[in-house]
């Protein structure tokens, strides 16, 4: 797919898009995805290998993540894909990007003249490339195994080479950073099946202009499935994939802004609900979707509730309290549809919000599931997600919100 230039007009002049998400059920403005191209099909062909829960057609996949993109479109949505952001960087940027994804492994019986040699050739060939084609090396990441060829005619034939492919699927675009009243964060993703999409990510930043306010490093992790901002506070989940030390490193640099926030800790500690948004949704201020089983009992998670204290330019997070989920909810004054096991399993809580009251959610959650929510006075546009569920997620996990409000 050739990469549409991208309309910079939006973006003030000579300013870059200034990223904002002060609350989940603000309207949304421009969304960051990624379509899933040949990148994805290896992932399809080993889904024991790349956290895929089953394999699925590539063209179903794509045509629901275009007809996804038109939905939102349709929203007054601004959407950005990768690929076409990654084209519109600088062509030294590009080149840059490309070189760092490539890895050299030389036969030993290759010289360092030998050696020099491949390695030049890889550099001419990427200064030929068109900015399409880098990209796709970029998110490829190929392996290049050089050895002499025992048959070699001419320079054309001087080299025997083995390419080998450890491709993220970057169309879960959600969990590479998170976006809060600040800025963009750039997170550390703890499978390393998907570490290179922190990367990847960082690079479209670079290339749309947006400096990130912080990255998470090692050894804290956090994903953007755990986090949802909700006005004067934000939940921020903690668990198999965000940990204790990444939501430290964020309530140090104060990435969250002068809010409160309150860690949710997932007691199941399981894939199936990795993320705070696999079991979790808000509708609206006061209105918010559940798994019934995380508000009562054993799977019920305890929240930490941080506060800053001292002045809106200099403060630091104070652990006020502890208390249990329901509760806290309770406090904000928010009202919780549950939904079963069954409808968790399918989804129901990974949609996407446009505005209040105003989702997106997949179809596969069912007919029972959508009605209930109608009857709470919720908008819900259901979209086929069949094939690229099969990724483990939803409209959610597929878009990462850039600017709402």
């Amino acid at each position: 797919m050739t990469p549409m230039p991208l309309d910079r007009s939006s973006t003030s002049g000579c300013s870059p898009l200034t990223p904002a998400q002060p609350a989940e059920w603000l309207p949304a403005r421009v969304v960051l995805m990624c379509e899933p191209g040949i990148e994805t099909l290896f992932a399809i062909l080993q889904p024991g290998a790349a956290n895929f829960l089953f394999p699925f057609s590539l063209a179903q996949g794509r045509e629901e993540h275009r007809a996804y993109r038109r939905a939102l479109e349709g929203h007054g949505v601004r959407v950005i894909d990768y690929r076409e952001a990654l084209a519109q960087a600088t062509r030294s940027r590009l080149t840059q990007w490309a070189r760092e994804a490539v890895t050299f492994e030389y036969d030993a019986a290759l010289t360092a003249d030998e050696r020099d040699e491949a390695a030049r050739q890889l550099d001419v060939a990427l200064a030929a490339l068109d900015a399409g084609s880098l990209v796709e090396v970029i998110l490829l990441r190929p392996t290049i195994r050089v050895a002499r060829s025992a048959a070699g005619l001419d320079p054309t034939t001087r080299f025997e080479a083995q390419f080998t492919l450890e491709p993220p699927s970057p169309y879960y675009t959600r969990d590479p950073l998170i976006t809060t009243r600040e800025g963009v964060v750039i997170t550390r993703l703890k499978l390393k099946q998907r570490a290179p999409e922190n990367d990847i990510a960082a690079h479209v930043l670079e290339s749309l202009g947006i400096a990130p306010r912080y990255r998470v490093q090692p050894p804290g992790t956090l994903e953007g499935g755990d986090f949802i901002p909700c006005g004067d506070f934000v939940l921020q989940g903690q668990g198999l994939l965000t940990n204790e030390d990444g939501v430290r490193q964020c309530l140090e640099h104060r990435v969250y802004g002068y809010v409160e926030v309150a860690v949710i800790e997932d007691p199941r500690m399981d894939m199936d609900e990795m993320h705070l948004d696999t079991y979790f949704a808000m509708l609206d201020r006061d209105l918010a979707l559940c798994v019934e089983s995380r508000l009562s009992g054993d799977e019920e998670p305890a929240v930490k509730v941080y506060v800053p204290q001292g002045a809106p330019d200099r403060y630091a997070y104070v652990l006020t309290r502890t208390t249990l989920f329901s509760r806290y909810l309770q406090e904000k004054g928010i009202r919780v549809i549950p939904f079963s096991k069954a409808e968790q399993l399918d989804f129901a809580a990974n949609g996407l919000l446009v505005g209040p009251r105003r989702l997106m959610c997949a179809r596969r959650a069912g007919e029972p599931f959508l009605q209930r929510l109608r009857a709470a006075g919720v908008d819900v546009q259901a979209i086929a997600f069949d094939a690229l569920a099969g990724g483990y997620g939803g409209p959610h996990c597929s878009t990462q919100v850039l600017v709402r409000g």
